[in-house]
């Protein structure tokens, strides 16, 4: 009986211990980011299970700080980015640097940490500069140029925003369904409706809307839909369609049960108020200002954990920077006093044998001077 238990234990070992990534899993769990996020982490934990393959952590890694970010539990993602740094210690392949570096600048700047966001986009566009022609190097491009514009976007720079969003729109039409194209278009075509919108210029924001919209029911991506339509009724409550901006904002709620996004829900209950009240309905107004300022409040906590926790991550980056520079400049003095010691030493042997010389000469000068009558 034991050895029939060992015999089996031997032929189920191997493919417990086996990697549980899939491909198709992968892609489902993608697809489930904006959706169903709940699910995309489900399938992700799943696939972690075992895996050593450091371009299958990469993507799993970032799969999770993303979905998180979805839900805008951003304490929850920056744990996950933290284990991509970690992880980025051995890669060398620069296509995994530009993945973990892409998820740490969309970590940064949805927390709003908009220079160490720069300084990121940076450092990825340089490394994509060195990478052959490819949809790897076109998506990344175009979610770079993307980012900076969310960047200039959060600093009320419109203009700028909207150059940096459309040419990342380009760069995405370029690449097809690659990766998560397709769902990241509706993300662009959203924030460039509200660009439009900030600027006043309420028609082209509605193109945008609807555009994105359109991409996102294509993608199957809900909770983008929602947004879009969120971004819309906002946009129609401006011109005074307030039944209609109602409308949309009751679509975006069935569309986003699943996702538990603390912004979108904001904004949803704000867009409810506002129009509630403009049509003078206190009861419903009353409902949805008390659950608008809820979940602001939430949102808000949620947002200071992570902040808090990004700062001592920071504060730690410093800390060992400091740490490095001081190494460095310990060796360097160490280097320079040692130099310095036998530059010393072998000036002052010189110096003794030139003395030493010159007490000969001057020896045998006197000699000389006595021998000469």
């Amino acid at each position: 009986m034991k050895r029939l238990l060992l015999i089996l234990l031997a032929a189920t070992l191997p493919a417990m211990l086996q990697s549980q990534y899939r491909e198709t899993l992968y892609k489902q769990a993608l697809s489930d980011i904006y959706q169903n996020p709940d699910n995309a982490q489900k399938l992700a934990h799943r696939m972690l299970q075992n895996e050593k393959n450091a371009d299958h952590l990469i993507k799993l890694y970032k799969l999770m700080s993303h979905s998180y970010i979805s839900k805008r539990e951003f304490d929850k993602s920056l744990d996950w980015i933290l284990k991509m740094k970690e992880l980025s210690k051995n890669v060398t392949n620069p296509e995994q640097k530009v993945k973990i570096l892409n998820a740490t600048a969309i970590q940064y700047q949805q927390m709003g940490l908009n220079s160490k966001t720069m300084e990121i986009l940076d450092e990825w566009y340089q490394i994509c500069g060195q990478l052959p022609q490819g949809d790897f190097k076109l998506y990344y491009l175009g979610l770079n140029s993307a980012l900076r514009g969310l960047v200039y976007k959060s600093q009320d720079n419109n203009e700028l925003a909207l150059e940096k969003l459309l040419t990342g729109l380009d760069y995405l039409k370029k690449v097809g369904n690659y990766d998560n194209a397709v769902a990241n278009s509706s993300v662009f075509l959203y924030n460039i409706g509200y660009c439009y919108f900030y600027l006043k210029r309420y028609q082209d924001a509605e193109t945008y809307f609807l555009k994105s919209a359109e991409v996102a029911k294509s993608a199957g991506a809900e909770s983008l839909e929602a947004f879009a339509y969120k971004g819309l009724s906002e946009n129609y409550t401006i011109s005074g369609k307030h039944q209609e901006a109602i409308a949309l904002l009751k679509k975006s709620v069935n569309l986003s049960r699943k996702v538990g996004d603390l912004v979108l829900s904001e904004g949803i209950y704000k867009g409810f108020s506002d129009n509630y009240l403009a049509l003078q309905d206190w009861n419903n107004y009353e409902v949805y200002n008390k659950l608008y300022t809820e979940t602001k409040f939430a949102r808000e906590q949620s947002e200071l954990a992570s902040l808090n926790k990004s700062i001592d991550v920071l504060n730690a980056e410093n800390n060992q920077r400091i740490k490095e520079q001081n190494n460095r400049l310990t060796i360097t003095l160490f280097l320079i006093i040692a130099v310095a010691s036998i530059l010393f030493i072998v000036f002052l042997i010189q110096f003794l044998k030139q003395k030493k010389r010159n007490n000969v000469l001057t020896e045998e000068l006197n000699q000389i001077n006595k021998i000469t009558p």
